[in-house]
């Protein structure tokens, strides 16, 4: 019985390590997320979120995979499949906006869930914690940035034919 539990707490704890958002926190500072984190688990094609609405949780997939896929007129477009050890949705935990997509479990799949308010809690009492994982999402956002930047710079330099 017990192996079984701390066998399950070591998973999510290497989980939220594998995570380079929380990579270079400490075993201390790993339970802090694991105590204001949720475990929940979703059956094959379960919805995790679908698109339009508020999106307040950041997920990061222990087992199982998820379907990340955009739904117009009753068709499906898949868009990312994410696998054990991935995490999506991370801009929630900072936004309250819509989500834009859908998530589905593609398996059975369990989810370590952190939601906003739980998140901003954490940030107040542990303020030097919260001040180590909001530069590390600032990073992260930053360098997502700066990609969107390339990525728009190359679409628009082929739209001209080349062209400067």
């Amino acid at each position: 019985m017990f192996a079984k539990k701390n066998s399950e707490e070591n998973l999510l704890k290497t989980r939220i390590k594998e995570c380079p958002l929380f990579s270079e926190l400490s075993g201390t500072e790993i339970r802090s997320l694991l105590e204001i984190s949720h475990i929940r688990d979703f059956s094959e094609n379960e919805k995790i979120f679908t698109h339009g609405t508020i999106g307040l949780c950041f997920y990061i997939i222990v087992k199982g995979s998820v379907r990340i896929i955009s739904e117009n007129n009753g068709s499906e477009l898949l868009l990312k499949e994410l696998a054990e050890g991935a995490y999506f949705s991370e801009v929630h935990l900072f936004s309250e906006t819509t989500h834009t997509v859908s998530a589905v479990a593609s398996e059975i799949t369990r989810l370590i869930v952190f939601a906003k308010p739980d998140f901003e809690e954490l940030v107040k009492k542990e303020s030097r914690l919260g001040n180590k994982t909001l530069l590390k999402f600032l990073e992260f956002f930053g360098e997502k940035l700066d990609e969107l930047y390339k990525e728009n710079r190359t679409m628009k330099h082929k739209l001209n034919g080349g062209a400067n």
